[in-house]
């Protein structure tokens, strides 16, 4: 199971959205306090995004059905970063930097953490689709 790449990336992706609990950028930010609807529904997408892809890891016997779940986790990370985003373009606190120019590498690096996720998510389809790709050619042979 740990042997196989697509494991350390759907482990890597899981990390990636466990990061962005570290940063205070969505939990301290303005629209935390403007909209009602923004924390909560991160905080279930995060945990529903995280945990299915955790649970893709085990699926590792049954190669298409590890890919479906693997895509559906991937569309997952796509409406997390719309509503961290939207929520975040909403409050008009979507930058980078800061008033004065400078950059501001903490909101940078929680901004970026779902895209990061997404990449290691594809990453481990890819890693998925040559799995069965290869068990397909051996079958072949046969």
């Amino acid at each position: 199971m740990i042997q196989r790449i697509q494991t350390v990336y759907l482990l890597l992706g899981v990390l990636a959205l466990a990061g962005l609990g570290v940063f205070e950028v969505p939990w301290g930010d303005r629209a935390a306090t403007q909209f009602a609807w923004f924390v909560p529904s991160l905080v279930g997408l995060l945990v529903v995004t995280a945990g299915t892809a955790l649970g893709a890891v085990f699926l590792y016997e049954r190669r298409e059905t590890q890919r479906t779940v693997v895509i559906g986790v991937q569309m997952l990370t796509v409406a997390l970063a719309g509503v961290l985003y939207g929520g975040l373009y909403g409050a008009g606190t979507l930058t980078f930097t800061a008033p004065t120019g400078e950059v501001l590498w903490g909101r940078t690096g929680a901004l970026l953490l779902p895209v990061v996720a997404y990449a290691f998510f594809l990453l481990a389809r890819r890693g998925i689709e040559h799995d069965i790709e290869l068990v397909e050619s051996m079958d072949r042979l046969r």
